[in-house]
């Protein structure tokens, strides 16, 4: 992996959308950790790459950023949207010659039922590494709104909306197991040092005093200040209940304007 093209092209996409930037970011956290959880350990850093990577192909579409995407009705920019997976196939393709992380970000967008894109795969025959990214992928896209202000919605929403039994999109068993990683409260963190990538590792909540720092929601909305108690009842309303994703920042790093809203557990 040749990192410094990574740095330049994370920059570029951070440039031209930030918001889809931070998704990559939160994505490969999640991916990676679901690889784990999932005993393919093997898998996690190629997913930790291709995550990061699975949305690049947007830098070169002709899409304006201004406009809703995902709310897109004309049938040629539909197409031109459903390009984005082979395009970030080919610019990763620069960086890395990894079949696997390239399969996964080609084939992201396939759907279980066989009515995805750009191949229709179906089922069993979606590498493992793009069924992985696709459950992420969903769950982080409807979390916060699908990027572009639609309104956030909470994690037992999000998990509602992938589990309904009309949903084919998704693979049930590796969906199955990231509602089980999500039962041990993951939140995001992003390490001050070493980090010249600015991307997120995880951290799994427990009962006990939050040390890591303030938690906050992706508006920077206080939610749980550093040194206070969390509880059973605390963590349930953290892991079903707060919309959007959840971010802890030491409190050193918080922003002094950020509008502060302790939740308890009243």
């Amino acid at each position: 992996m040749k990192h410094g093209f990574l740095e330049i092209l994370l920059l570029a996409q951070h440039k031209t959308d930030p918001k889809l930037a931070l998704h990559a970011k939160r994505v490969a956290c999640y991916a990676s950790e679901l690889a784990l959880f999932l005993g393919h350990e093997d898998k996690s850093k190629k997913l930790f790459i291709a995550g990061l990577l699975h949305d690049l192909g947007f830098l070169s579409l002709n899409i304006n950023f201004s406009e809703n995407i995902f709310n897109l009705t004309q049938e040629s920019s539909i197409k031109e949207l459903h390009r984005h997976s082979l395009e970030s196939e080919r610019l990763s393709s620069i960086l890395t010659s990894d079949q696997e992380v390239l399969k996964a970000i080609r084939h992201h967008h396939e759907k279980y039922n066989g009515e995805g894109y750009p191949d229709q795969l179906e089922g069993e025959n979606i590498p493992i590494c793009a069924r992985i990214l696709a459950v992420v992928d969903s769950f982080d896209s409807l979390l916060v709104g699908k990027l572009y202000g639609e309104k956030r919605i909470t994690p037992a929403d999000a998990i509602a909306q992938m589990s309904n039994a009309n949903n084919t999109d998704l693979d049930p068993a590796i969906l199955e197991a990231f509602i089980k990683l999500l039962d041990m409260n993951p939140v995001l963190s992003q390490p001050l040092e070493h980090n010249s990538l600015a991307v997120y590792k995880m951290i799994f909540l427990k009962e006990g005093i939050l040390e890591q720092g303030n938690l906050i929601n992706q508006d920077g909305t206080v939610l749980i200040k550093q040194g206070s108690e969390l509880t059973e009842k605390t963590l349930e309303r953290i892991r079903l209940e707060y919309p959007g994703q959840k971010i802890i920042i030491p409190i050193e790093e918080e922003d002094d304007e950020a509008e502060e809203k302790q939740e308890t557990d009243e």
